[in-house]
């Protein structure tokens, strides 16, 4: 219906201006001019006195005047008058019977232009006539051919819409029944490479991401679940053997307190790591300036080396950013590499600008980890294990949470920065993260 009223308005407008056109002179407008032809008959003359043409006929005798302008009088009669001598009256009479003749033809004249001026009025309007005629006829069949073409476009654009909707139909009806239990289902659209196929494919990435987000979400409730399960059991089971000893001892029933105060202690620390991610992925809450440098220094300071040589090589990395998390970024990184490492291994941490970005460092000498496995090192409660994998080689760092590199990932994000882990063929890894240039 849209279409077709437009195509109607465009269509009324045109014939408008054509109509406009030729009703305002875009056809030349041409008369046509009346001739009127009538003879003149003898008896409608005065007759020439009988002496008048005895003296013309008369010869002369003698040269003939070398003048003979016969459209004057004086000079006609002076001609005759020398051609012939005593020809005086015949000349009057002549003239006089011109002056007739004159007098006869102008009337001729004044009746055949007044019958001229009539047939021109009649001729114009009849051209006025003929002409209205026409432009009634053109508005007329013009009106009709365009009210039928109309309803011909109402029709065709009907058709030609649903035909061309009808992919977003069936987009609609494919995202209804789509839901977070089915979200590996796509609306694989069919049909021509244009914007509604390009609309069709941009869902079905959106789709993709969502179907990894839940995905995700799931194995991080489980695995956290998982994670705060075992030492709720551990405690559990702790407190059932102590009240199924008929005799306790003080010493059985504190060594049974100290486990379970170092279960608890495990799961608040759980539970602090999923906040920080938590608030991680949310962003961040403050921005002020902050030295890599100098933050790099005091965590090296306070974290446990456990035997890992740390060696350092800061200079001066300015960003901005929020001090808490940038903190807590680099004590990652720094437990991270400490735990995954070789029992005489080291550490190094290193701080400056690269290509311009204040850029922190940290590699280890830890085992060899496989190149296809390392994106798998930011996934939450993600320990690899086995052949070719990284995994703990001393207590704390059997008692990780592996949270570390996530909450690491989650603050990169907030921060807008990169994040880049590279294995080392020596066995460790160096993980390195770009800040933004600060403004």
């Amino acid at each position: 219906m849209l279409y077709g009223g437009l195509f109607l308005v465009a269509g009324a407008a045109l014939l408008a201006i054509t109509y406009g056109l030729v009703a305002n002179g875009t056809a030349i407008r041409t008369g046509r001019s009346v001739l009127i032809t009538r003879k003149v008959g003898t008896g409608q003359l005065p007759t020439l006195p009988t002496s008048v043409i005895g003296a013309v006929t008369t010869p002369v005798k003698g040269p003939p005047s070398a003048e003979a302008v016969p459209a004057n009088g004086e000079q006609a009669s002076g001609t005759m008058a020398a051609a012939a001598p005593g020809g005086q009256a015949a000349i009057v009479q002549l003239l006089a019977y011109a002056g007739k003749v004159t007098a006869v033809f102008k009337q001729l004249t004044a009746s055949q232009s007044a019958q001229l001026r009539a047939r021109q009025a009649q001729a114009d309007a009849r051209y006025e006539e003929l002409r209205s005629s026409q432009l009634d006829t053109l508005l007329t069949r013009s009106g009709l051919a365009l009210a039928i073409m109309a309803v011909a476009s109402i029709g065709l654009g009907w058709l030609m819409a649903g035909r061309a909707l009808r992919p977003v139909r069936t987009m609609g009806s494919r995202a209804r029944g789509i839901s977070e239990r089915n979200l590996h289902e796509r609306l694989a659209l069919e049909g021509p490479d244009d914007e509604l196929k390009e609309l069709g494919d941009t869902f079905d990435g959106l789709l993709g991401r969502l179907e990894a987000a839940f995905e995700s979400q799931r194995r991080f409730v489980a695995h956290a679940s998982h994670e705060l399960r075992t030492p709720i059991t551990l405690e559990r089971a702790l407190v059932e053997v102590a009240l199924s000893d008929p005799n306790p001892s003080v010493e059985s029933l504190q060594e049974t307190c100290r486990r379970v105060l170092t279960a608890s202690e495990q799961q608040e620390r759980l539970i602090e790591a999923l906040l920080t991610l938590a608030r991680s992925q949310r962003g961040l809450e403050s921005c002020a300036p902050v030295d890599l440098r100098e933050v790099t220094a005091e965590v090296v300071r306070a974290v446990p080396s456990n035997g890992v040589k740390i060696s350092t090589e800061l200079g001066d990395a300015f960003t901005t950013g929020d001090p808490a998390m940038v903190e807590r970024l680099v004590a990652n990184l720094i437990q991270n590499a400490v735990a995954y490492n070789e029992p005489d291994g080291w550490v190094t941490a290193w701080t400056g600008l690269r290509d311009g970005e204040p850029t922190l460092e940290v590699t280890n000498a830890g085992p060899v980890v496989e190149p296809g496995r390392v994106d798998e090192l930011v996934m939450p409660f993600s320990r690899l294990d086995g052949n070719g994998s990284v995994a703990a080689r001393n207590a704390d760092a059997r008692q990780g949470l592996g949270l570390g590199l996530s909450i690491v990932e989650a603050i990169v994000d907030a921060h807008g920065a990169r994040l880049t882990t590279t294995p080392r063929s020596e066995g460790g890894l160096k993980v390195a993260v770009s800040f933004p240039r600060p403004d």
